[in-house]
């Protein structure tokens, strides 16, 4: 499946896609209790014109161990049901931390998730850090109960200790 991969920001989305993708962020995620922090961009995946997939990057400051780090971050990954187990999400992840290193010379990236996706991001390279994560939420600080997983470059290293994202999850 030859899947077109392709990096917007989210300023310069164009009005029927940014519909589509808040229709599908409905549907995937009403549930969540959270407030997340918007996506600066949208890595989409098309098929012959048709939107299969999408993920959120996203560029922010953050602590780790006291130390100030700028960090990519990979948020709200979505495949259409009809194109799940095809490889589409890999491929927009991977695109998406292609577009950090190489346009904004970002040489590690973080995400967050559930216990039972830890597995598929490991496949793709992702390794769990210990933490604690914390996060802003509107009722105060909090602290990730799920998995937080970093991605390393051949030159750069997670450092240890405590992290705060600075603000909401992504």
């Amino acid at each position: 499946m030859n899947v077109l991969t392709e990096v917007l920001a989210v300023d310069h989305l164009p009005p029927e896609l940014k519909a589509r993708l808040a229709a599908i962020y409905q549907r995937e995620f009403a549930g969540e209790l959270l407030k997340y922090a918007p996506a600066d961009w949208y890595v989409v995946g098309l098929l012959d014109g048709e939107l299969v997939g999408h993920a959120g990057v996203v560029k922010r400051v953050i602590s780790v161990g006291g130390r100030t780090l700028e960090v990519g971050g990979i948020t709200g990954v979505v495949t259409e049901p009809g194109y799940r187990r095809r490889g589409v999400a890999s491929s927009l992840i991977a695109h998406g931390l292609t577009f950090l290193r190489d346009e904004h010379q970002i040489r590690l990236a973080l995400l967050t998730c559930s216990r039972g996706l830890g597995p598929l991001y490991e496949k793709l390279g992702w390794r769990v850090v210990q933490g604690p994560t914390v996060y802003a939420q509107p009722d105060g600080p909090r602290t990730c109960s799920g998995l937080t997983m970093v991605m390393e470059s051949d030159s750069l290293s997670w450092p240890d200790g405590p992290i705060d994202l600075s603000g909401l999850p992504w």
